[in-house]
């Protein structure tokens, strides 16, 4: 079952237990939420993101969060949770090998989104060359599996981290299949080899604030 908030969905424990969760950790979530009052995004130095990506992951392993297969018997809820879990463990685990093993010269930032001090979302970003045209990238990007909807916050700071970088909050990124349309909503376009972000051509998705020098993401 989907409980839906304001650009923050928590899936909670399901009635008839295809697919189990501990509720022990869907109680941290309330039905209700203020993604923007509830939800913390901090840049972060790679030690804290090297900790904060093990504690998402090890939450998701050890709290239910896996939907047992049953000899190619599952059906096509437990398909897709699968999928959807098993993208998110290997994309915080990237990060998580990334932070590990930065250094200054890799011009890598880390950011990650808390929620009451828990971590649930995490983004690699690294900075682009000289050239007036190149964009930072986004490396990585992930939540924990049971929160929808809030990667937009890690988005919208890395935009941010592209304007303070003198790049006018641009971004590119290769996106999995099932992410491109919630990157289209974004206002990323499809190019050659990326999708990319000019958020100043997408007046309709982000509002510049000419007094703090930042964009802010309209649909949260």
């Amino acid at each position: 079952m989907m409980f839906r908030s304001k650009s923050f969905n928590i899936d909670q424990p399901l009635a008839s237990g295809s697919l189990t969760r501990a509720q022990s950790f869907s109680e941290k979530w309330p039905s209700s939420v203020n993604v923007r009052a509830s939800i913390v995004i901090k840049e972060v130095n790679p030690q804290e993101a090297l900790a904060a990506m093990r504690e998402i992951r090890e939450e998701m392993m050890s709290n239910g969060w896996g939907c047992s297969s049953h000899a190619g018997n599952d059906d096509s809820e437990q398909k897709k949770w699968n999928s959807r879990f098993a993208k998110a463990h290997s994309i915080l685990g990237s990060i998580r090998i990334n932070a590990r093993q930065a250094v200054p010269r890799e011009n890598s930032s880390f950011f990650v989104a808390y929620f009451r001090g828990t971590p649930i979302g995490g983004l690699q970003l690294s900075s682009s060359d000289n050239t007036p045209t190149d964009f930072p990238k986004v490396n990585y990007l992930a939540t924990h599996c049971g929160i929808r909807d809030c990667g937009v916050l890690l988005i919208e700071q890395a935009v941010n981290k592209s304007q303070q970088l003198g790049k006018n909050g641009n971004l590119k990124l290769q996106a999995v299949i099932d992410a491109v349309p919630a990157y289209v909503k974004m206002g990323f376009v499809t190019t050659e080899s990326y999708m990319e972000l000019r958020p100043i051509e997408k007046n309709d998705e982000w509002k510049y604030d000419g007094i703090t020098n930042t964009y802010r993401y309209k649909f949260i």
